[in-house]
């Protein structure tokens, strides 16, 4: 056994470099491939996963910039140093920013194919993050005023939106072959959730006056279920905020619940060409335990501070600062609601196209779009895919995400017999050189595989999902 934890954790060095998948589309053979449409029929006979190691998956991505972006080699005096370069940074940027990481864990999985019908069972853990950030964030780097022309700079941050979610599914699926061209596949999820945390609205704007006084508006809510011991001063508004003791019971409450869907097609065209589309992860979690709503509105104007006694070292009024905390306290109450609340499960949705020339080759194209939002982020990816009999499956791709042109991608999966060792990326970059990558994935596991080989072969010949 301590050979398959070596060849695993080989192959996530390896592919340790957001996208959802796309290359793991085109590696044939692997059962997980039904998670990006539930009309795959990645075997055609069944296969279970590997208690907790069937499919451990990460992703991460800042659209914005990379880390080269803002560390680089300088230049005249300090070529031979390392500077902070923000200007170059914020040219890199779109006027909306997508920070994002997701990472799930497939628990328990297993899948059978019936004549005509195919069915899957997947206990999953998920957790997914996504923080929208404006280009006027970097703004902030000139502060608040031009001293060239003289003019006062202001701020807007209210194109900002933070969402976080954890929880636990439970997924049944079912595919049905309509016609010998038509596949509808449907999965059924419910949901536990375990944590969140959401901006529901933010507003937040920073004007600077003539005269140099400055003025803070401010409207914003955010809404969680983590647990909080709330005190409120005398007019009802929050004074101090703590984590409730009881939070470690909130994370294993079966409260908090919710249900999501998968639903996708497959249609062939003769024999050599597949086209698919799928929408997945549309749903929602209630929350009803341990909830909170967190919302403030107000405007703050500050005038300076006249730190003339301190300068001269005559006696003032030390207590100044103190006395401007207050005010912007004062001024930016929060008030509590503590009724429950819906998110949704930041879904998306993809078309495809695999075209099969012969059995051990195939080429593929897919269309990838996440909800963000409000908004929708597309990827786009193509693909080759080569298959050494039964035993190796491989694939190469090529990505387009948002922001970041050029992702070079690989899957391998590797069959001894039943057991099956896979891994795929679609960022292979990353790894070779991390610090000019926007975004990381990588999804590595272990299946137990079993297909029938006269039907393997017979298959092969028509284009399916093997």
């Amino acid at each position: 056994m301590k050979y398959l934890y070596s060849l695993i954790m080989a192959l996530a060095m390896v592919f340790t470099a957001r996208a959802q998948d796309n290359t793991l589309m085109f590696t044939k053979g692997i059962p997980q491939a039904a998670q990006m449409n539930a009309a795959f029929r990645p075997v055609n006979n069944w296969y279970i996963a590997m208690p907790a190691l069937g499919s451990v998956q990460f992703k991460g991505a800042n659209s914005g910039f990379s880390w080269s972006d803002i560390i680089r080699e300088g230049t005249g005096l300090q070529r031979d140093s390392l500077i902070i370069d923000l200007d170059y940074a914020a040219a890199q940027m779109k006027d909306n920013n997508l920070l994002a990481t997701e990472a799930s864990l497939q628990v328990l999985g297993f899948g059978f194919a019936a004549r005509h019908w195919f069915f899957t069972v997947d206990v999953n853990h998920k957790f997914k993050a996504q923080v929208n950030y404006p280009l006027s964030l970097m703004d902030l780097r000139y502060g608040n005023w031009d001293y060239d022309t003289q003019k006062p700079i202001n701020h807007s941050l209210s194109d900002m939106h933070v969402n976080g979610l954890d929880y636990h599914e439970l997924a049944l699926g079912i595919s049905r072959e309509i016609t010998e061209r038509l596949t509808l596949g449907l999965r059924v999820k419910y949901l536990i959730g375990v944590a969140n945390v959401e901006s529901e609205y933010l507003t937040l704007d920073m004007e600077t006056f003539e005269n140099g006084d400055m003025r803070l508006i401010a409207d914003a809510a955010f809404r969680t279920n983590v647990p909080l011991d709330v005190i409120y001063d005398a007019e009802g508004y929050v004074d101090e905020l703590s984590v409730s003791d009881s939070a470690e019971d909130l994370l294993s409450s079966t409260s908090n619940t919710g249900w999501g869907f998968d639903v996708g097609l497959t249609y062939r065209l003769g024999n050599k060409l597949t086209l698919g589309a799928a929408v997945n992860d549309l749903g929602f979690i209630n929350w009803k335990e341990g909830t909170s709503r967190l919302y403030t509105q107000g405007s703050f104007d500050y005038n300076g501070v006249d730190v003339s006694d301190e300068l001269t070292g005559d006696e003032g009024d030390a207590d100044y600062l103190d006395q401007l905390a207050d005010d912007f306290k004062e001024t930016f109450r929060f008030s509590n609601d503590e009724s429950s609340y819906k998110t949704n499960l930041m879904g998306n949705f993809n078309v495809s196209a695999d075209y099969q020339p012969a059995k051990w080759i195939n080429l593929g194209l897919v269309s990838k779009n996440y909800f963000v939002n409000d908004q929708v982020v597309p990827e786009l990816t193509v693909a080759a895919g080569l298959r050494a009999g039964r035993f190796l499956s491989t694939a190469i791709s090529y990505s387009y995400m948002k922001n970041a042109p050029a992702n070079l991608g690989a899957g391998l999966a590797l069959n001894f017999g039943a057991l099956q060792v896979y891994g795929a990326t679609d960022n292979l970059n990353a790894a070779l050189k991390p610090s000019t990558a926007k975004y990381v994935n990588a999804r590595v596991g272990i299946n137990f595989v079993f297909n029938r080989p006269w039907i393997e072969e017979e298959a092969s010949e028509e284009t399916s999902w093997e």
